[in-house]
């Protein structure tokens, strides 16, 4: 200690004007000089005054447009996750399943309006139905559809549906229908046609009623009589029996011939 003693006097007598040693650091001092330079920076160095209201953030009145978004998210959100009849959350999967329902609503009833018969299947009976029929196998029956009905398989028996569109080699019975009739080529019909409309390209045996139009196509082939409100033969058709146009509108033919 007195080496340190002596030490301390020599280097006050040397410099009179130098700092002690309990004035060379002060540790309190430097780290309020901190702590007020990272205040000053984050306040601009204005601190409020104790008389000076401090405004929570809390207490903010939201503008309309966040509160009206925040509405239209809480909407969006129970409409897709709609209660159940208990008022339990459905699963996940039956909320994707009723999204997808609601979303395209035309399109499942396109997909579920139509029953298909496919090809190697054979049905000993008459089919009622009150959707459109696609028949691609064998149906040894009457046809009876509220829809469209499609033949492009092998059916004896007779069909009625709306509208009828026949594509196969052979088909034995009648033909109803309230709309039109359409006999593809190299089609070979055993029985009468009673439509609103008809095309033949194929071949017909049996009587044709029609209450409007009938276009005969150069591939036809046609044994039996036709009634008609007009009629279209093009060049190359064959027609065997009578044709009258008894659903003519506007002409009586009675009169026409009668002498003045």
């Amino acid at each position: 200690m007195g080496y340190y003693r002596r030490y301390r006097d020599e280097e006050a007598d040397a410099s009179p004007d130098a700092p002690g040693p309990e004035e060379l650091y002060d540790a309190d001092q430097v780290n309020a000089d901190i702590l007020d330079s990272f205040f000053a920076e984050e306040d601009d160095g204005e601190l409020p005054e104790d008389g000076d209201d401090i405004q929570d953030p809390e207490d903010e009145d939201p503008e309309d447009g966040d509160l009206q978004d925040d509405e239209d998210d809480l909407q969006e959100s129970e409409e897709e996750f709609p209660e159940s009849g208990d008022g339990e959350l459905p699963w996940p999967e039956e909320a994707a399943r009723g999204r997808r329902m609601s979303a395209a609503p035309e399109e499942y009833e396109r997909q579920e309006g139509t029953t298909v018969i496919t090809r190697g299947t054979t049905i000993n009976g008459g089919i009622v139905s009150d959707c459109s029929l696609e028949v691609m196998g064998t149906i040894n029956g009457d046809i009876e559809c509220l829809g469209k009905l499609t033949i492009c398989g092998k059916v004896t028996g007779n069909c009625m549906a709306a509208e009828v569109y026949v594509n196969t080699d052979r088909l034995e019975g009648s033909i109803n229908s309230e709309g039109g009739v359409k006999i593809a080529q190299q089609t070979v019909i055993i029985g009468d046609i009673t439509a609103s409309s008809s095309i033949i390209a194929g071949a017909v045996k049996g009587e044709i009623d029609v209450a409007g139009p009938v276009v005969i196509d150069s591939t036809a082939v046609i044994q039996g009589n036709i009634r008609a409100m007009s009629i279209q033969m093009d060049n190359g058709a064959v027609l065997e029996g009578h044709v009258s146009l008894s659903y003519a509108s506007g002409v009586d033919i009675d009169t026409v011939f009668e002498s003045k």
